[in-house]
């Protein structure tokens, strides 16, 4: 690691509480602008103070790689996952706590399975009342990544397939849970599902394929070559 990359980590940990509440603050904006029935002027003080607060930040902007693990990406700490997701994956756009877009979905390993329980806000409304389809694929992807992740046998999504049985409702607390179905080689397969109460809103199926490059080794080089 460079000393210059060595920094930059040290200051992205050292402001992570500041980054969670910044996050935060961003997050609560998102949820009233999708609800508000404000008039034109104070839209408009919205749109220009947030284009300012934008142009504030934009100088600070770090070029990348880009990863949920960190702002800086350290690659050779990625095969050890801690318990706690959200402190591994601080950007994930499903449970990244210093991520604005994030819901963010709070999981938790029990035994080999992960669950979570959240109320979807009002950014994440599709049909009318529920959760949009999308939106649960997507919460899935991370549902059953993460647990494979967690028990050592994590690689790319090869196929993710959904099935809605009945709408997931805006406001109410989403049951959610993940667990191993079984390994063929380098493809693993896990199985979800979201309840609201005794409901069953989705199922899904993940195969995970485990690849047999490094795709973090290519994306440094990559960056490098710059």
């Amino acid at each position: 690691m460079t000393r210059a990359t060595a920094e930059t980590e040290s200051r992205v940990e050292a402001d992570r509480e500041s980054r969670v509440a910044a996050s935060n603050a961003v997050r609560r904006l998102i949820s009233h602008l999708r609800k508000t029935k404000a008039p034109r002027e104070l839209l408009q003080s919205v749109a220009d103070e947030s284009n300012a607060l934008a142009d504030r930040l934009a100088s600070h902007d770090h070029p990348g790689p880009y990863a949920q693990h960190g702002l800086v990406v350290r690659f050779e700490e990625m095969d050890s996952v801690t318990d706690d997701l959200a402190e591994f994956f601080p950007y994930s756009p499903i449970i990244g706590p210093m991520n604005p877009v994030a819901p963010p979905v709070e999981f938790r390993f029990e035994g080999e399975e992960l669950h979570a329980e959240h109320r979807f806000d009002v950014p994440y409304n599709g049909p009318p009342t529920g959760v949009h389809g999308g939106v649960v694929a997507m919460v899935f992807d991370e549902l059953l990544g993460c647990l494979a992740a967690l028990l050592g046998v994590g690689g790319f999504t090869g196929t993710l397939t959904i099935r809605y049985r009945a709408l997931t409702p805006l406001g109410q607390p989403i049951r959610m849970r993940s667990w191993l179905d079984r390994r063929e080689g380098r493809k693993t397969f896990i199985h979800g599902t979201m309840h609201d109460g005794a409901t069953l809103c989705a199922e899904a199926e993940g195969i995970f394929i485990r690849p047999t490059t490094s795709f973090v080794d290519a994306a440094l080089a990559e960056n490098a070559e710059r």
